[in-house]
């Protein structure tokens, strides 16, 4: 399960564009943060992606992905030319074709290296779309989890939600808002598509397993959230994507945004990545990461993208002391079993060391050369670091909460991953 959102520019506090998303996965499926520069390629390159291969493109633009660390793909990127994507699972009717093709991770990431404007991307993943189909195991350890994918494509002028179905399509630009939670939204409002005009994309829809996923209560939310009366900024960005509808984020059928997940059946998703990027009007980025899971426990920090920390690009299948999402972790999993003792005052720092990082840097160039932006952008990481380090030495004190199922499963994850103690 996951959340996207994006907020035009007329409807923001600075006038800037503000996209949003966190990605809903598996709870140990470590998701790394990579730099990747703009290159040159010769076009008799194949392209191995996540399945199969496709010709590469003669050049491909500089992009920062967020992305499980198995796939070649990315769940949520920026590209240098200030194109911003998120991608969610489609429920329906239609399943996946039995052939491999490229899933929707793919697709995104392929938008982002060869399209420089939102319209240019969207051209992109359609055309791709209908020339290799849509198809592969989505899921890390659940190999019989696939999906259709809709997608959320945003500039500095314009959003755009895509929603496929197989090889079927359909788009509609926004200027204002837009959001997408693992439902098909457009029905038959849709500008473009490759089916005969007046088509409900809804007649596609899986109701059970669409409902069940807890979509349009978390959609409602994000709207809610973008629709304050004095202009969303970057920290109510923040906020959004934290918030929770009860006392007990893991409770409950998937209808928290910021998602906990608490057993293998039910709330099987946890929110392992979070990613907010502003753009004004001309070219300046500001590009915000938390690089870990649960963004309730997890500050967000700025990244520019060709000084990305290289931390955050390492991750596998178990605890690696290397990597920035495995640290913060094993952190997370000990707060995760003590969150009535440790949750808000966690919290509360948090927020005041993102309202520090909003204020130490400001919308800047992708290619920022800046040293004093540089500098707090390495410091906000450290500041991060020390937070856990200093929680996870309190935490010791602190009892688990008296919740068994849901400390037994996060346990399970621990020993699974590589984490002791708990």
């Amino acid at each position: 399960m996951c959340d996207t959102f994006a907020i035009g520019r007329p409807l923001t506090k600075g006038g800037t564009a503000i996209f949003g998303k966190n990605s809903d996965r598996e709870p140990d499926e470590a998701q790394i943060v990579v730099f990747l520069p703009r290159r040159g390629h010769s076009t008799d390159e194949d392209l191995p992606c996540t399945y199969i291969s496709i010709p590469q493109a003669g050049e491909t633009h500089a992009v920062l992905l967020c992305k499980p660390f198995w796939i070649w793909g990315a769940e949520m990127g920026v590209n240098e030319k200030g194109v911003v994507i998120g991608n969610e699972a489609l429920f329906t009717k239609v399943r996946p074709e039995r052939k491999a093709g490229l899933i929707g991770m793919d697709l995104l990431r392929l938008g982002l290296e060869r399209g420089g404007t939102a319209r240019e991307a969207l051209d992109v993943i359609v055309g791709l779309l209908g020339q290799h189909g849509q198809g592969g195991a989505c899921g890390y350890r659940d190999k019989g989890f696939s999906y259709m994918n809709s997608f959320l494509i945003m500039d500095r002028e314009e959003m755009i939600v895509l929603e496929t179905v197989g090889r079927d399509h359909a788009s509609r630009g926004f200027t204002d808002r837009a959001a997408i939670s693992n439902r098909i939204t457009l029905g038959d409002t849709w500008e473009r598509s490759n089916l005969e005009r007046g088509t409900d994309m809804g007649r596609f829809t899986d109701p059970l397993i669409t409902y069940f996923a807890g979509s349009a209560s978390r959609r409602s939310s994000v709207l809610q959230g973008m629709s304050r009366g004095d202009g969303p900024g970057v920290p109510d960005a923040f906020e959004m994507l934290r918030s929770h509808r009860g006392e007990r984020p893991f409770r409950g059928f998937n209808r928290d945004v910021c998602m906990h997940a608490s057993d293998p059946f039910v709330r099987k998703s946890h929110t392992t990545g979070s990613l907010v990027v502003e753009l004004d009007a001309a070219s300046g980025f500001r590009i915000f990461v938390t690089g870990g899971s649960s963004p309730c426990l997890t500050p967000f920090k700025p990244v520019i993208p060709e000084d990305a920390p290289q931390d955050l690009g390492r991750g596998g299948a178990r605890y690696e002391e290397s990597s920035y999402w495995w640290r913060n972790e094993a952190f997370r999993i000990r707060a995760e079993m003590r969150l009535s003792g440790v949750h808000e005052p966690i919290l509360q720092e948090i927020r005041a060391l993102e309202n520090r990082f909003c204020g130490s840097v400001p919308l800047h160039p992708w290619d920022c050369r800046d040293e004093s932006l540089l500098r707090a952008s390495r410091d906000a990481f450290e500041e991060s670091s020390r937070l856990t380090e200093k929680w996870s030495g309190l935490m010791k004190d602190v009892a688990r909460d008296n919740h068994p199922i849901h400390n037994a499963f996060w346990s399970m994850v621990a020993r699974r991953g590589g984490i002791s103690p708990v």
